[in-house]
């Protein structure tokens, strides 16, 4: 029985994936390194930054240095998204369904704190995500499953008895590995790609809670 839902956050709450991977190409241009979808699948989406830097540059990096970095991509990803970020389609719909019901409900994502805040405050989504899992609260990005077992314990929640909407490929695993259900947004990724997930939208108008 499903008793509480958990969101991802880039790509779920909001499609921003695309300005995600141009602040990342902008990133790793400026520091000398090639950009390429493939990498962005395989070493970025999903992961934790202080993961993706340390994979980047091969080499440990000072606290600051990662501070450094993580302010550098991610003010060049707000600058670049603010002026087209909207709320997925169907997704206020579905968290005023879900909360007037009064259900369980979390955001649980790799990303830092302040991209969380610029994501709710702009999409107007805060006063539904009274529990957040972010960055500073994990040592493992996905997909290992850390971030979603937070999220159900921090709702006090078995996490077979919760579901989780993701975009990308290391979440829907990471979703699996916590022993949840998974509902695969194909906003970022076909189902194909997507199709360890039970079931699939394309965004959440077509997703009925009842």
């Amino acid at each position: 029985m499903i008793k509480a839902f958990i969101f991802d956050m880039d790509g779920v709450v909001c499609n921003n994936i695309p300005y995600h991977k141009k602040a990342w190409a902008q990133f790793m241009q400026a520091h000398g390194f090639k950009f390429s979808d493939t990498y962005f699948d395989q070493h970025i989406n999903g992961e934790t930054n202080e993961e993706i830097f340390q994979q980047l540059f091969k080499r440990k990096l000072k606290p600051t240095e990662i501070k450094n970095f993580i302010h550098e991509k991610e003010s060049a990803y707000r600058k670049i998204y603010t002026p087209h970020i909207k709320p997925l389609s169907g997704l206020l719909k579905l968290l005023k369904q879900l909360s007037k019901n009064k259900c369980k409900i979390a955001l649980a994502t790799s990303a830092p704190e302040e991209n969380v805040k610029f994501v709710l405050s702009k999409t107007k989504t805060k006063k539904y995500f009274k529990t957040i899992v972010d960055s500073k609260n994990i040592k493992n990005g996905k997909p290992h499953p850390e971030v979603f077992l937070k999220a159900a314990k921090k709702l006090h929640t078995k996490p077979e008895n919760c579901v989780v909407f993701e975009d990308s490929i290391l979440g829907v695993e990471a979703g699996k590995r916590a022993g949840m259900k998974v509902v695969g947004i194909l906003t970022s990724y076909s189902k194909k790609q997507l199709h360890l997930a039970d079931e699939f939208t394309a965004d959440f108008t077509e997703f009925i809670y009842s």
